[in-house]
This record gives C-alpha cells, structure tokens and sequence, in this order.
C-alpha cells in the first residue's frame, strides 16, 4: 500500500512520459487516484446493481444486445433476445432475474452511457451459468469455500483498452470478499491464446479443464477453458498471496491505461 500522504501528493491525473528520445515520446495517462484504495468506494468509478427491477439494466442488457450482435453476430431470433420498451434491443436471461446475480457496471461520464459491465453469479445461492448451461460443474471443494462466477463482461468499443473492465473486477472482488466468498471462477475462450498464457504463468488461477469445454449457447463452436481464481479467507496466507499477486497488481496496473474517464463524450456508434 503507498502512504497517504504520498497518495496526497500526487494528482489524480498526471502525464508521464517514458521513452523520452529526439524522436520519439510516449506519453501514458497514469491515473494516481485508484492508488488510493479509498477511492474505490466512491459509487462513481463502478455501479452496483443488486435489484432485477432496477431501470439501468436496461442499459447493460442494451450493451449486452449491441456487444453480441458485433462479436457474436447474435441474431435478433435468439431466445436471450428480447426488444425493449423503448425500441432497442436486449440481451438477457432467466439468471439475471436471480437473487444470486450482481451486476457491475461503469459509465463514460462524459456523456452517461453505460460503456462496460459483469455480472457475478454466487454459487450459495444458484447454479452457475457454466452449470446451468451443462458446460462445466465445479467440485464441491471449491463451492464449500464460496464461489462466485465471473461472466458476461461486455464494453463498448469505445471502452476496449481502457481502465473500464479492470475497474469492474476490482469492485466485483471487493463486493463478494465482504460476503466471504473465496473463489472466483470463470472461462477463457481458446482462442484467446495470450490471455490464457497470462492467466496460466503470471497469476496464481488455476486451469480447471486440461481441455477446452463447449460453451455455445450464444456462439456456435465455441469451446472455452475453465479457470479458477482462488482468493483465500481473510488473515490466511492464501489471502495474502492474491492480494499481493493479483489484487494489488491490478490497481497499480489500471494507473498505466487510458482512463475511461477521459473517453470522449461523442463515440463511433456500434455497427
């Protein structure tokens, strides 16, 4: 942890520029406020959303729709599908109306629009999306410890390589540690070669399938690897080694991306 009155003395925003040459700059947003971990708090960087009922899913369930008509090339015929009362388009399903289901999202303040969002899936409460779509079923091991399941991230475009998504797993694990869970678990496409291999060698997840799954209920063909990321109870040295392995890594890590607070307020519509 940095100091607080180093975390004082340095503003919330500030240009670096590394490899300085005659030639060359590269000048990188470094956002020193997410180093001060009470920050994270602040409801703007990550929006909780507990109720079904709540209006802004609408808006994750339009991103959702827009996300994997683009990716997916989803059609309007399938039955998570579903047109909203305003005239767009969605993309739900019958675990988004669960108790177990919590979803994380962040907008671009500039101009309000949700641009990226997770839902969380917590084992004690319901089947995972792996388990209900037959894809995968976790030991008893890991669900006697707590798990919750990471799935449907989506970001607009606009958001894709920005510090969005890794605000949503930072406040997604912040939620379920108070709940005392201790796993998190989720999938990796196969094609997604180079995250796996970041998975598998820099963090402490642990690869579930020697194999990949079929995962194609949205996507046909799809096949995905099962990871596991174990988050230890609190004071244990299991606790400690993710903090300081994957926890504390990813805040630092968000101070190196483009800030989603700085997207412009106008972006490229989806095509």
């Amino acid at each position: 942890m940095i100091s607080s009155a180093l975390s004082r003395s340095i503003r919330p925003a500030i240009r670096h520029n590394l490899f300085r040459t005659p030639t060359n700059t590269r000048a990188i947003n470094f956002e020193a406020s997410h180093l001060n971990v009470s920050s994270l708090t602040d409801p703007s960087c990550c929006e909780i959303i507990e109720n079904s009922s709540d209006p802004r899913l609408e808006e994750v369930y339009h991103l959702r729709y827009n996300v994997a008509r683009k990716i997916m090339h989803l059609p309007r015929s399938h039955p998570v599908v579903y047109e909203q009362a305003d005239g767009n388009y969605g993309v739900k399903d019958a675990l988004d109306d669960e108790e177990s289901t919590i979803h994380f999202a962040v907008r671009n303040p500039n101009n309000g629009k949700v641009i990226a969002a997770i839902r969380t899936v917590d084992a004690n409460k319901s089947v995972l999306e792996m388990e209900k779509y037959n894809w995968h079923n976790l030991s008893q091991e890991i669900k006697d410890e707590g798990v919750v399941e990471w799935c449907r991230l989506c970001a607009d475009p606009s958001a894709r390589g920005s510090s969005a998504a890794p605000m949503l797993y930072i406040q997604s694990v912040r939620y379920h540690q108070a709940l005392g869970n201790c796993n998190f678990t989720f999938m990796v496409d196969q094609k997604a070669t180079k995250l796996l291999k970041y998975y598998n060698n820099w963090t402490i997840a642990e690869q579930l399938t020697d194999a990949p799954v079929r995962c194609d209920e949205f996507e046909p063909g799809r096949k995905s690897y099962v990871m596991n990321m174990p988050m230890g109870k609190p004071g244990t040295l299991a606790r400690a080694k993710f903090q300081s392995h994957v926890y504390y890594p990813a805040i630092l890590g968000t101070c190196f991306m483009k800030s989603y607070r700085s997207l412009p307020a106008v972006v490229p519509a989806v095509a």
